[in-house]
């Protein structure tokens, strides 16, 4: 009984090789757009999502609770700095409303140290809400409601889109949070309140 080897030829293996790197070399430059507004929307989530649980906290503690940018967010004695972006973020119950924390504030919620192709720009360095939900001004300090990450393509609209590439936090003065990506409320707001912040 006579069995018939079964297999690819060189030709036809050189062929599917040739038509894979024809469709890699296409997918690159998409998938590497893909991966990095995939950095920015995870950044961008993350700020959310730790204003929205200040704000909760604060109302649920009645307490003040605040969002500061920190050097070292993941560490036990994290603490916040004034001469920073939001590159790094805790919020903590800020008992004395200070928008520093202080011994013995509690950490709510830590936003970990962004990738560094990512820059940060804020109005302020502070975040803060009162017990009643409300976004509440520190004296002394330059309390934020806009912030915005981009990396180096600035805010230029994302390809194949009317939308920018950079992700805008902006947080009303009743409290609330959202995350934008039309140009022209990212570079010139609404008329007279334009957010005027350099991205990168």
């Amino acid at each position: 009984m006579k069995y018939r080897s079964r297999g690819f030829t060189l030709m036809e293996l050189m062929l599917v090789l040739t038509i894979a790197g024809v469709i890699l070399a296409l997918a690159a430059p998409t998938f590497g757009e893909f991966r990095r507004n995939n950095r920015l929307v995870a950044v961008a989530n993350d700020m959310l999502g730790t204003t929205q649980t200040a704000r909760t906290e604060a109302i649920k503690r009645q307490v003040p609770v605040s969002v500061c940018p920190s050097g070292n967010p993941g560490a036990t004695a994290a603490a916040c700095n004034t001469t920073q972006a939001f590159n790094g973020w805790i919020a903590f119950v800020d008992a004395n409303s200070n928008c520093v924390r202080d011994a013995g504030e509690v950490i709510i919620r830590v936003g970990h140290t962004i990738d560094s192709t990512l820059t940060s720009n804020s109005n302020g360095n502070c975040i803060s809400f009162a017990g009643t939900g409300f976004r509440q001004n520190i004296v002394g300090r330059t309390t934020a409601s806009n912030t915005v990450f981009c990396d180096s393509r600035g805010y230029e609209f994302q390809t194949g889109t009317t939308l920018s590439a950079a992700r805008g936090i902006d947080i009303a003065a009743a409290g609330r949070a959202r995350i934008t990506r039309n140009k022209a409320e990212l570079t010139t707001g609404p008329p007279g309140t334009g957010w005027g912040l350099a991205c990168p």
